[in-house]
This record gives structure tokens, sequence and C-alpha cells, in this order.
């Protein structure tokens, strides 16, 4: 029987070149890209292909929350979820709606260096901005929060909200994960405070949540569509972030 970490070290995430040359070029010239089509070609760099079950869950058409668990490990970043999931919902989805527009953390934060906070922090906040741009992400301030950025992320909150009212009427997506963080043992966290009230009002706004559960087995990236549900929002501001936090969790743990 061959070890399970000797599988695992088989599995290949690396963005094509064509792709990588094309966001950087994009970027730089503030050229807006199709996701949907980029997450296609960055699919040619997943060796394995990822193992996929639930496919059918995925809506032809109408407006949907994609969320899914803040799953990343060395050798496969974060940034492969939103690539490898919407390249599988494009492909379920009608022409005119095959886009997810994600809500993306501003910035990489770095608690246990000073210099790299201070070099590589504002190096990525400008860097993301452009990458937000071309692909018509939403920006939003890094967990865990800043006392300064309260503002910034107030912003974002209601430019996400403008957004879904959008995409609620042409039939859009947005996606995001509630973690908003990595974990340190990969598996699904607690959202962080607010969370479950944002997606309260994505979800008011229009846009049921379509649950994703996202693993590695084998040496596979595997990922778990469920089917998309309304979740029961509180009346109560006190209770409505924690349960509609908890009941997103819930759908997405339980399909891993």
């Amino acid at each position: 029987m061959i070890p399970q970490d000797t599988l695992e070290r088989k599995a290949r995430y690396r963005v094509p070149l064509r792709l990588a040359g094309g966001l950087v070029w994009a970027a730089l010239t503030l050229r807006q890209r199709s996701f949907a089509a980029d997450a296609r070609l960055a699919m040619t760099g997943v060796h394995p292909e990822p193992e996929i079950t639930g496919a059918a869950e995925i809506p032809a058409r109408g407006p949907c929350l994609v969320t899914c668990n803040h799953y990343s490990r060395p050798g496969l970043g974060a940034w492969w979820l939103p690539l490898t999931i919407n390249a599988i919902v494009a492909a379920q989805r009608t022409a005119a709606d095959r886009e997810i527009h994600w809500v993306m953390t501003a910035a990489w934060t770095f608690p246990q260096s000073r210099w790299k906070r201070r070099l590589l922090t504002p190096l990525t906040r400008r860097a993301f901005a452009r990458v937000a741009h071309v692909y018509g992400f939403v920006p939003m301030p890094p967990m865990p929060p800043d006392p300064d950025e309260v503002e910034a992320r107030a912003i974002a909150v209601r430019r996400t909200l403008r957004l879904a009212r959008q995409l609620a009427q042409s039939g859009g997506m947005i996606g995001l994960a509630p973690e908003g963080q990595d974990t340190p043992d990969g598996k699904p966290g607690e959202p962080p405070p607010g969370a479950g009230s944002f997606i309260a009002l994505l979800v008011q706004a229009g846009m049921p949540v379509l649950p994703v559960g996202v693993s590695e087995r084998r040496g596979r990236l595997r990922l778990a569509f469920g089917p998309c549900f309304v979740p029961q929002v509180p009346p109560d501001r006190a209770g409505r972030d924690r349960a509609v936090a908890q009941q997103v969790m819930a759908a997405i743990t339980a399909l891993l």
C-alpha cells in the first residue's frame, strides 16, 4: 500500500505562464479580464485533475453566493480555491453569468514579522487592488481586523452589497470564504465576528448560498458542491451574526 504522503506529493498546482503573463500585463495596464476564462486556463496546470462531486447542485442560471472553506497548505495557495471553483461553476452555467465576483483580501499581513508588514503588506495591497480591478472583485481589509481599517471595511461591505443587488437582478454570482483567513490545521475554522451578519445582508439582497467544501484526498484536490439554500436570518441582531455563520459553515463542513 502506497503511503498517503507519497500520494499527496504527486499533486501539482502550477499557474500556466500564459495566464501569469496575461494577468501581470492586465494589472499593469488596468485592463479587465474574464476570471472564468482564466480559471479554465489555470486548470491546465493542475495535475491530477480535481475530483468533483455535486456539480449538479450548481444552478444553471440565477444569482447565488458561493461560499467555501479557506483551505490552503504549502504548495497549494489559497488562490487555487476561486480559480478551481469558478472553472467548475462556469462549465455548468449559461454564457451570460459565468463570472464569480470574489470578495478577496486587500493585502497579506505578517503578524510575526515587522519588516514584512512594513515592506510586503503595502506592496501586496497595491498589487491586489489592481487584480481586483482586472477581475471585478471586491478587496476587503484582511483578518484579523485592524482598528485603523474600520472605515475601509465599511466601504468594502457597502460596495459588496451594491454589487449583490445588481447581480441579484442580472443572475450573477459573488464568492467568499467566510473564515477570511487560513486555519492552522486546514480544517474549517470559526468565521470572525461580523461574517454572519455580512452574509445575512447578501442573502437579503437576493443571493441564496451555494456551499462548497474544499479538501484533498489521495493527492487530488476535491471539491464538493451542496444544494443552494437560504439561511434562516433571526430578526434580532444579537444572535444573527453567529446563527447565520454557523448555518453556512455547517453546510460547508458537511461536504468535507
